[in-house]
């Protein structure tokens, strides 16, 4: 049975995003290191009165902070510990495999180029997911920095938004954005089809009185 160009396009996706996920995975420590850096600036700017900086050890990213806790898990009854979240980079950056599959998958042209552009793009939303995952360990986790009841609703609702949403619709929207020549080919090419396989019935029934 010939596949539809959806399917077969989803095939080829599919494909590509493991073969690009492979890469990515061996690449883990070069590809964070970008984010890392970021990410320290970042919490260094907004929170400079806890937040000390980050230590990077191969894809997960530990912020130092001056926040000391007690009672929460690992630390002994009656002693204080200096908090110290971690996160793994790779649960918010595999929105880059997802974006190359695409572009590979769809044949864009200049391919290099908008492949450089997309990774670029995607940093500031991996850093966003690290930060806020930072953050609910700090605010929420364990209630060590003095955040305000609606700061931690936000803060919920980053961590949400940075987790299950922007990692796989930012790469979907940057593909989108740059490779509109294949989509309206696309759209075209699967319309064609479906006028071929369903033709109009112009002439209505026969042999009506």
């Amino acid at each position: 049975m010939r596949l539809s160009l959806v399917g077969l396009f989803l095939l080829k996706a599919i494909a590509w995003f493991l073969a690009c996920l492979f890469v990515w995975y061996q690449l883990g420590n070069v590809v964070t290191l970008p984010v890392a850096l970021l990410a320290k600036a970042t919490v260094a700017s907004v929170f400079p009165a806890w937040a000390e900086g980050v230590e990077k050890a191969g894809t997960t990213l530990v912020l130092l902070t001056g926040l000391e806790v007690t009672g929460v898990a690992g630390v002994p009854a009656g002693q204080i510990a200096v908090l110290s979240p971690e996160v793994d980079f790779m649960k918010y950056g595999y929105g880059l495999p997802l974006l190359l599959a695409l572009l590979f998958a769809s044949k864009a042209r200049g391919l290099a180029a908008k492949a450089a552009l997309g990774a670029v793009a995607l940093l500031p939303f991996q850093v966003w997911g690290v930060c806020f995952d930072w953050l609910k360990q700090v605010a929420i986790d364990t209630g060590a920095a003095p955040f305000s009841a609606t700061a931690r609703e936000f803060i919920a609702f980053g961590y949400q938004f940075g987790y299950l949403v922007l990692p796989a619709l930012v790469p979907v929207m940057l593909w989108v954005a740059m490779d509109r020549r294949f989509l309206s080919a696309f759209v075209l090419e699967a319309t064609l089809e479906g006028e071929t396989e369903n033709p109009n019935n112009k002439g209505g029934s026969a042999g009506g009185r």
